[in-house]
């Protein structure tokens, strides 16, 4: 049962959600980005390194951890 929960714990932990810095979009990893061929559960870590902002177009690097 512990390791059950402390699998749930380095789960959460690891789908943190990212917002941009520019246009204040979030990247949720439990949702991904459909409309650009990022399916659920892709971490924001994994995204290609040519992915953009589907709002604004800026890169990862304009993203910061959301406080949850």
């Amino acid at each position: 049962m512990k390791i059950l929960i402390l699998k749930s714990n380095i789960l959460n932990f690891h789908m943190l959600k990212y917002k941009c810095t520019v246009c204040d979009y979030v990247y949720d990893p439990e949702i991904g980005d459909p409309d650009s061929g990022i399916k659920p559960g892709t971490l924001f870590e994994d995204l290609p390194a040519d992915w953009a902002c589907p709002l604004c177009g800026v890169g990862k690097d304009e993203f910061e951890k959301e406080n949850q």
